[in-house]
């Protein structure tokens, strides 16, 4: 199972947007783990597209866990995904999906 420990609120931040981007197969790996390389560059991905809804939802004035701004959590989420992905092995899978999606 996956729980960011340093930085709480970002377990809360992902499953806000696993919920409103429909993302069941996230929420299957953040209970079983990153167990191979589809697992670490499909979460990469979604990693990207929660920023990316992050910042659609601040110009539609959208309130997610009590603010309309949250770009403040991004650090937060690069240090928890990039600890995770240290951890898991998959570094470089979670390197290469930023330097496409950047």
């Amino acid at each position: 199972m996956i729980k960011f420990t340093r930085y709480e609120h970002v377990n809360d931040l992902v499953s806000h947007y696993i919920e409103v981007l429909d993302r069941d197969d996230i929420a299957q790996i953040l209970i079983q783990g990153i167990n191979n390389t589809e697992d670490a560059e499909l979460f990469s991905k979604f990693i990207w597209q929660l920023v990316g809804q992050m910042n659609e939802d601040e110009e539609n004035e959208v309130v997610v866990l009590g603010s309309v701004d949250n770009s403040e959590m991004i650090p937060d989420i690069h240090y928890e995904i990039t600890k995770l992905m240290r951890d898991s092995g998959f570094y470089g899978v979670w390197e290469s999906v930023s330097e496409k999606e950047m």
